[in-house]
């Protein structure tokens, strides 16, 4: 991607990544400057530059081609909840990605961490991304790059399907602290789909495109102080009958009650985003009994 822009009267003053990221949504700032050229009367410049009104500026965007279907191991130490000849149940930790895709060109995610791990012990996959085919095996639901928690991955063929074919049988709970005092309990249903003005973001709203979501959730404790100038907040535990993207932290956001530590949907400042997947009850694909996996709920310990 090549493009010449013009700063405007609001532009100006701000760095010239910051700019890019907000003219072209689709990357990320952290993209634009790791991957970014920003050339200002033909020199490049660093992206901290701040610009000035009038200046015109070329922006040259290109990130690493990395999705030939093939994974690199990255050796990074997965906790693993419980395992089996069939499937392993790990700890998602926060900040990492389920796989690699357009928009976070790396080989630093779960995929790669569980190829180092387990190798071609692991379901085959893939996933259609802006027209790139994405490997993610073992994959069989994910989790948002900020949240923690249970995550369930397939060893091989056979388990994938049963899994996804049975996925309707598998109950998800979540714990969240959230702003403000919901009330005592809640569920949810509105319709989401991703924000016309935002696509980072999803929103609730009636569209040919939104998909049906229901949350449910029962408030565990008030009066939580979250810290100078945060005021006091709530901790959820949730349960999620559907599983769209940001389906929780959207839900919440629509009554008034954004997660903590949620930056892209206006919740309260914090060093993590405060939601975590905290067990996950699954049909056992040999037996066909319920098998409930947990994880401590890091924000409840003060981790």
């Amino acid at each position: 991607m090549k493009e010449t822009i013009t700063i405007t009267a609001e532009q100006a003053g701000k760095r010239i990544d910051a700019t890019a990221a907000e003219v072209f949504s689709d990357v990320s700032r952290s993209q634009w400057q790791k991957y970014g050229k920003f050339i200002l009367d033909g020199k490049e410049k660093k992206s901290n530059v701040k610009i000035v009104e009038g200046q015109e500026w070329t922006l040259e965007y290109e990130a690493p081609s990395i999705f030939d279907g093939k994974l690199e191991p990255w050796d990074y130490p997965l906790k693993v909840l419980k395992e089996t000849d069939d499937y392993v149940v790990i700890k998602k930790p926060i900040r990492i990605s389920i796989h690699p895709s357009p928009s976070e060109p790396t080989q630093k995610t779960i995929v790669n961490a569980l190829v180092h791990q387990f190798g071609k012990n692991l379901s085959e996959g893939s996933q259609e991304i802006d027209g790139k085919s994405i490997a993610r095996p073992g994959i069989v639901h994910r989790l948002d790059k900020p949240t923690s928690g249970v995550l369930l991955v397939a060893k091989n063929n056979k388990t994938h399907k049963f899994f996804t074919d049975n996925w309707d049988k598998v109950e998800k709970i979540y714990y969240a602290m959230v702003g403000g005092n919901p009330p005592e309990k809640g569920n949810i249903e509105g319709e989401i789909v991703r924000d016309p003005e935002n696509r980072k973001r999803m929103k609730v709203m009636k569209s040919d495109k939104a998909r049906n979501a229901r949350t449910e959730f029962d408030t565990v404790q008030r009066d939580i102080g979250l810290g100078t100038g945060n005021g006091n907040g709530s901790l959820l535990k949730i349960k999620i009958h559907t599983g769209r993207t940001h389906q929780i932290r959207v839900h919440l956001r629509s009554i008034g009650h954004p997660v903590v530590g949620d930056d892209l949907y206006d919740g309260a400042i914090a060093k993590r985003l405060m939601l975590h997947a905290y067990s996950l009850k699954f049909p056992d694909p040999q037996t066909g009994e319920m098998v409930e996996v947990t994880s401590e709920v890091p924000f409840i310990l003060g981790e």
